[in-house]
């Protein structure tokens, strides 16, 4: 009875180190786990290059992914089990199995003179050329008849183009004269350009036509003004080719130069007469 009372005493007195001991062994067993390439000998007994390793990261070299699937490549020429091998899926010769000029460019005919080099060419195209946007008179009388256009206001490219009667203004809007019979309103329209046909039809109605040059920034500032809600509206400019001087300064094309006052002639002053030379040589003589 007293030896099982003594042993009752001392696992009372290890009770509160028992969860240090199993922590202790614990360990004591993962080093013993983790084991290396080599291993060596100290007093007679075998020591291993024991580490203790922490748990692989998801985070670490080995598990990165790429976001896309890999894409399989196709290997060619890596031997004949590979069954990609010898001719590489060329087949024999031929151009096609040629390195290089596998895929000639387009137009070649295989050596005789392709399609683009037997016709001759001629003319040229004019790099300096003005695509205008082609309105007739009767189309304008009939926007005015469905009240999509008001002639109580002058007519320029941004009354047609927002009321949709040309669908873009290019380099400019030029007036025809198609339908001329069709026309009775009244109207004061500006564009760039317009033949005799249609200033003859629009003036006989008793309206006026007036042809302004514009560039490209000014067609721009006309058309949409909201672009330069907060910016300098661009100057107008007159032209600078002798060619559109000519036509927008003629009256009969109704050009906006015919209608300035030309500038005042300089009057010529008289000229002074010269000073004469003959006091100067009485003084000359004079001296002693």
């Amino acid at each position: 009875m007293a030896s099982l009372a003594s042993n009752f005493a001392r696992l009372s007195i290890l009770r509160p180190s028992l969860p240090m001991l199993g922590a202790t062994l614990a360990t004591r067993h993962a080093v013993a786990s983790t084991s290396t390439r080599g291993a060596r000998v100290v007093g007679g007994r075998r020591q291993s290059y024991a580490t203790i390793s922490s748990p692989p990261s998801i985070f670490s070299i080995g598990n990165l992914k790429p976001l896309q699937p890999k894409k399989n490549v196709k290997r060619l020429g890596r031997g004949p089990s590979s069954g990609r091998g010898g001719t590489s899926t060329r087949g024999h010769k031929g151009q096609k199995a040629r390195s290089g000029n596998g895929k000639p460019t387009p137009g070649f005919e295989g050596g005789q003179t392709p399609l683009m080099r037997r016709y001759p060419k001629r003319g040229f195209t004019n790099i300096h050329a003005k695509q205008y946007v082609v309105v007739n008179v009767s189309r304008i009388q009939d926007w005015i008849d469905q009240g999509r256009i008001d002639p109580s206001v002058p007519i320029t490219a941004r009354e047609l183009l927002n009321s949709r009667c040309v669908h873009s203004v290019g380099d400019g809007v030029k007036l025809l004269g198609d339908g001329a019979e069709e026309l009775r309103t009244p109207i004061n329209i500006i564009v760039s350009r317009a033949s005799y046909s249609a200033i003859e039809a629009v003036e006989r109605v008793g309206g006026a036509i007036e042809t302004r040059y514009y560039t490209a920034t000014t067609l721009r500032a006309l058309t949409k003004p909201h672009l330069y809600v907060n910016r300098v509206l661009p100057r107008q400019p007159d032209p600078v080719s002798k060619k559109e001087l000519v036509y927008y300064a003629n009256v009969a094309n109704r050009g906006y130069l015919a209608k300035r006052p030309a500038p005042p002639k300089k009057e010529e002053e008289p000229e002074e007469p010269a000073p004469s030379a003959a006091p100067v040589a009485e003084a000359v003589q004079g001296q002693p």
